[in-house]
């Protein structure tokens, strides 16, 4: 029996606003902390609010979907984004803020690990199951939903903030994008499930067709390692640059303008590599991690505001690898084990990385905005070395 057509399009468009929703706050959040002269390690504890509601929410809530139903726990959630940005229309209190981004933590526990949980089970269905090219397909529109919510929303935030200085714009913009995020959850379609799939194919021509193997063989604490530093790289320099933007006296908008290059840049760099074989991806990591750490290190000593346009593109590109890697294999996991329990594992290591980020840097650049860099390359030398040690337990086959 043939599966039925499933409408894919809601759960990327919700993906893309979610994602434009954070990004709009992410830095307008650090941004207005900065500006009421607020010290740097509560502006980092606060930033992280969402973060620790994420470490545990992903986990504790994984089971919801299985008694409320994908659709409903997706309304839930995105009403509860709603509410938050209602809220914060009438009071941006920074502690009043850290409670809401802890609301938002909890509310996303059962939001990205039920979309993620959709994509593995319409990939489970037959025409996704029996070819690698549409398996593929999917997990890049996924991801390039994702990115591209998050490229629009900074570039709008650059350009809205180029002509008019006043960043609390943001939190109007993510208002609306949670409005828009509520009104696609109600056209999410709960996708059909079944208890077993056989997949056959043909090796040749009078030959009776066999199951597909195993395409990888891997412990899985390696890609949630290398979710978890991907987390903590991005939301380390999420805290830091904007305060030596500050320092520097740049243009507010610059911080979006170079938030909106990175990401366009990992957006266009997660759109190729997904198409490349794990082989290849486990081969580029080592290589991508080297220039991550040089990145970081300019980044520390650079006080050119053009050079910063380009080590932003240079670090968005090739930390888009670490991302790549991690949820083809967290993918991957779940459909040859017909679950959806990684996909809270992989939630809760980002989470761990953007919690731990944003709080540890918070506390480090009051030795020094620069050591906040070096600290970070320090980390990127540390998470090669543990890849280079383990990267013969991560077996895969062509």
């Amino acid at each position: 029996m043939e599966d039925k057509k499933y409408k894919i399009f809601p759960v990327l468009i919700l993906a893309f606003f979610r994602v434009a929703l954070g990004v709009a706050i992410s830095l307008a959040v650090p941004i207005h902390l900065i500006n009421i002269d607020l010290e740097s390690q509560y502006i980092g504890i606060i930033t992280s609010g969402t973060a620790m509601a994420y470490l545990f929410s992903p986990l504790v809530f994984r089971n919801v979907h299985k008694k409320l139903g994908l659709r409903i726990t997706l309304i839930l959630s995105t009403s509860g984004f709603l509410l938050i940005q209602i809220i914060m229309q009438f009071t941006l209190d920074p502690w009043i803020l850290y409670l809401l981004l802890i609301i938002d933590g909890t509310f996303l526990g059962f939001f990205w690990p039920d979309l993620m949980t959709i994509i593995s089970i319409v990939s489970n269905q037959k025409k996704y199951f029996e070819s690698q090219v549409r398996k593929n397909r999917l997990m890049k529109s996924y991801s390039l939903s994702w990115n591209l919510g998050g490229v629009f929303s900074f570039i709008l935030g650059s350009i809205v903030l180029f002509f008019i200085d006043n960043n609390l714009l943001m939190f109007d913009f993510a208002l609306i994008f949670a409005i828009v995020g509520v009104i696609f959850a109600f056209l999410i379609q709960n996708p059909e499930t079944k208890k077993k799939i056989e997949v056959l194919v043909p090796l040749d021509n009078g030959l009776k067709c066999i199951p597909i193997k195993d395409e990888a063989t891997f412990p899985i604490y390696i890609p949630l390692i290398i979710i978890a530093i991907y987390g903590f790289l991005i939301s380390g320099v999420g805290l830091a640059y904007p305060l030596k933007s500050d320092l520097l006296n740049y243009a507010v908008f610059t911080n979006y303008l170079f938030y909106a290059i990175r990401l366009t840049s990992q957006t266009i760099a997660i759109t190729k590599s997904m198409d490349l074989k794990l082989t290849r991806i486990k081969q580029l990591l080592p290589y991508s991690t080297i220039i991550l750490t040089l990145i970081l290190i300019l980044m520390a000593i650079n006080q050119n505001l053009i050079i910063f346009s380009i080590l932003f593109f240079v670090f968005g590109t090739f930390s888009a690898i670490h991302y790549t890697i991690s949820f083809k294999l967290i993918v991957f996991k779940n459909v040859s084990e017909k679950t959806s329990k990684y996909s809270a594992y992989f939630e809760t290591m980002v989470g761990i990385g953007f919690f731990f980020g944003p709080i540890i840097l918070g506390f480090i650049v009051n030795l020094g905005i620069d050591v906040g860099f070096f600290f970070l390359a320090g980390l990127s030398v540390l998470s090669l070395t543990f890849y280079l040690l383990k990267r013969k337990n991560l077996r895969i086959q062509n």
